[in-house]
């Protein structure tokens, strides 16, 4: 994920990253929860 994160920042992106288990992913399903994680 650091590299994702190295890759956006470079090209000037702001940037969410969605996280999801393998069965969600297959579902189709949607999750309710958000985490919002900031760096200072």
């Amino acid at each position: 994920m650091e590299k994702i994160i190295e890759e956006l920042e470079m090209n000037g992106y702001d940037y969410a990253i969605a996280i999801a288990t393998k069965a969600e992913i297959e579902a189709g399903a949607a999750c309710g929860q958000l985490s919002i994680i900031t760096e200072d």
